[in-house]
């Protein structure tokens, strides 16, 4: 999870790909910081049950797909 709106988010994600990037697959999709997706982890459920059509929902998704290679 990522807070996109700190430099030092930004500065991590830039040495992690400088460091690692060309040794492993680094997927481009990031998912957010967001107080939904604690929330659905207190409640003990999966973000897509508890907020489907939210921002970290669909970010999961768009991760699964990269990760599957089943882009759209």
């Amino acid at each position: 999870m990522v807070d996109g709106r700190t430099n030092y988010a930004k500065e991590i994600t830039a040495l992690i790909y400088e460091t690692y990037g060309t040794h492993i697959r680094i997927f481009q999709t990031q998912i957010p910081l967001s107080v939904r997706a604690a929330e659905a982890s207190a409640s003990g459920c999966s973000i897509l049950s508890y907020d489907p059509s939210g921002k970290v929902a669909k970010t999961y998704r768009r991760l699964a797909e990269e990760v599957t290679g089943d882009v759209r």
